[in-house]
């Protein structure tokens, strides 16, 4: 599917059909509009706006890229030589855009008038789906959503989809392919709403393939888990980069991935925390120093004044109580020097400002 900017409100009512498509109810405002697709000036593709207006504060435009074949009736001379009047249609499964108006010199304006299949209709009694409003018909043709994903859908097994769900999959881009990949890839969603949630949260195929390569433990996450993992930016090169840590971080779970990339943590810290210290180190305490303000800086700092070695809940104890880089420097300055850890924090908890 091209890629495609959407932008629907909630829409109502309909309009008269033309050339033997099964009409639809009272007329909404639908408007085309073309323009080159960027630097192509063969007139072999445009983008194409339509744009609808079905009552007060309900309207939608949808705008993408396309292939001038696709608008059945247009011509490429049509569209790159001088401006006159022009007739084409969009059709989809659901029904048919026809629309007239001027074009030429690379542009083009005009309305549309919508009408519905008679053979999809039936298609979607049959499965128990009921018709289309105008508006939701407009959609589906817009989208391009037919037979193929409701097939598809029926297929792999998924819960029947409403009109309704049937016409937010083909907003939000959710296609046969994508369906039957994701079942390819070991994911087989609840619902329509499952399918749409992955879209939004731009869970793709690649996505799920690059994470599943990294470790098999991935391969067979809830679509919860997924969808976290996409809400929390956690990428393919996140969860390599935390892999190559050390064993502790070869296999991380779902949750230990989204609880490292929610607070901050990157390799850098780990890889401070190494450079120091022999303790072990486990994601909760990579989680732990990161919350309490331990970063790669802090660690650094510490070794330069002699501070080395120190386990992770050491440097968190630091963090928390405030013994910083700064305070162990101004506590030398004042002729404090050689403190053990264990001094230092009984200073800082104490209360004790060597500057005052």
């Amino acid at each position: 599917m091209h890629k495609t900017l959407m932008v629907a409100v909630a829409i109502a009512a309909g309009v008269s059909g033309i050339g033997g498509v099964a009409p639809a109810a009272s007329s909404p405002g639908i408007d085309w509009s073309i323009r080159r697709s960027g630097s192509q000036v063969d007139g072999s593709r445009v983008e194409l706006t339509i744009e609808s207006s079905w009552g007060a504060n309900n309207r939608s435009s949808w705008s993408n890229d396309r292939p001038i074949g696709e608008l059945r009736g247009l011509s490429s001379a049509q569209v790159t030589g001088t401006p006159g009047p022009v007739r084409f249609s969009l059709a989809g499964d659901a029904g048919r855009l026809d629309c007239d108006g001027v074009a030429g010199n690379l542009s083009g304006s005009g309305s549309c008038t919508l009408g519905g299949d008679p053979g999809f209709d039936s298609y979607l009694r049959a499965h128990g789906m009921g018709d289309p409003t105008p508006s939701q018909r407009f959609s589906l043709v817009m989208s391009g959503v037919g037979r193929d994903l409701i097939d598809a859908m029926q297929a792999i097994g998924y819960a029947r989809p409403t009109v309704e769900q049937l016409t937010s999959l083909g907003i939000h881009q959710v296609s046969a392919g994508y369906v039957r990949g994701l079942a390819a890839s070991g994911y087989r969603l609840g619902s329509a709403n499952d399918l749409v949630d992955f879209k939004i949260h731009d869970v793709s195929l690649d996505y799920l393939r690059q994470i599943a390569a990294i470790d098999p433990q991935l391969r067979r996450l809830s679509a919860e888990d997924v969808v976290s993992l996409r809400i929390h930016d956690v990428s393919p090169d996140f969860i390599r980069q935390m892999a190559a840590i050390g064993p502790a971080f070869h296999a991380l779970t779902a949750d230990q991935l989204v609880s490292l990339s929610i607070h901050g943590v990157r390799p850098a810290l780990a890889l401070a925390y190494g450079r120091y210290s022999q303790a072990p180190l486990d994601p909760d305490a990579l989680v732990s120093m990161a919350i309490h303000g331990v970063t790669p800086s802090f660690i650094d700092q510490l070794a330069t004044l002699g501070y080395r070695g120190y386990s992770a809940d050491e440097l968190v104890s630091f963090g928390i109580h405030g013994v910083t880089p700064d305070y162990i420097r101004a506590l030398r300055s004042a002729g404090m020097k050689q403190l053990t850890a264990e001094q230092l924090l009984q200073l800082r908890i104490s209360g004790f400002d060597p500057r005052s």
